[in-house]
């Protein structure tokens, strides 16, 4: 009799660890797999969903291949990556001083990271090309570096409304097959204290992107520079597009009307 009220006890023992242990169980599965498709099995999940690709991927997911983006947009540009054109994010970086929490569209290979001396709560760099990675300090202060590889539309939904400075060094990247896709961003840009915007003088559908944020209708201009850099040497440029057509900029930092 002992013996069977033993079994007993043991059973109901293991019963009772297994009702324990369930509620940790799913709590560790549910944070494992809380980002879309746990990022394809080709990144890291992080910041309540967001995917840090990895792998030569990006998207949301992590599931679009890298070599499809260049075939599609006819890449390398390792130019961008020159002196001359890092000298456009200099005046930018100068101008983002007072910026808590920056989101940066098309940081490529120059990510404006890399050019700010001040301290900020948070930088956030988006873009299929950029080099992926995480940190928590930035210039020896706490900071929340971002460097995801997928488009803006992919983070859109992850925006706090708490991010004041918006960051976009290349509008010439929207062309006419596309141009859609900029006038939908004029909402979101607006809703950022300070823009700071370039693109290339000679390539008139950056132009275009620029008038269809209609920015200049809600905003200062702080400054607005014209950059020639067409006489440097561009040294080896080996597996680039030259940068012809792109190296006249105009660069402006803006103001929201109002803005504390």
């Amino acid at each position: 009799c002992n013996r069977i009220m033993a079994k007993q006890c043991s059973h109901l023992l293991v019963v009772a660890l297994l009702l324990a242990v369930q509620p940790l169980h799913n709590a560790l599965a549910s944070g494992s797999s809380k980002c879309p498709k746990d990022c394809s099995g080709a990144g890291q999940c992080i910041d309540q969903g967001i995917c840090l690709c990895q792998h030569g991927r990006y998207g949301s997911d992590c599931s679009h291949e890298l070599e499809g983006w260049k075939k599609m947009h006819k890449l390398e540009h390792n130019f961008y990556e020159h002196h001359a054109f890092k000298s456009r994010y200099v005046i930018a970086a100068h101008h983002l001083k007072h910026c808590k929490d920056i989101v940066e569209v098309g940081g490529y290979r120059t990510p404006i990271t890399h050019f700010l001396t001040s301290q900020h709560n948070s930088v956030t760099v988006l873009d299929p090309y950029v080099h992926p990675a995480a940190n928590d300090t930035l210039n020896g202060a706490p900071c929340k570096v971002r460097h995801l590889p997928m488009m803006f539309e992919d983070f859109e939904q992850h925006l706090t409304g708490r991010e004041d400075c918006f960051v976009y060094m290349g509008l010439d990247y929207y062309d006419e097959k596309n141009m859609a896709l900029c006038t939908n961003l004029k909402p979101i840009v607006h809703s950022f204290p300070t823009v700071v915007v370039d693109y290339a003088g000679k390539y008139p559908t950056g132009a275009q992107c620029f008038q269809a944020l209609d920015l200049p209708s809600a905003y200062d201009r702080v400054t607005s520079v014209v950059l020639e850099l067409e006489d440097n040497d561009w040294g080896d440029l080996k597996n680039s597009w030259l940068p012809t057509g792109l190296t006249t900029r105009v660069l402006y930092v803006l103001r929201k009307r109002g803005s504390p």
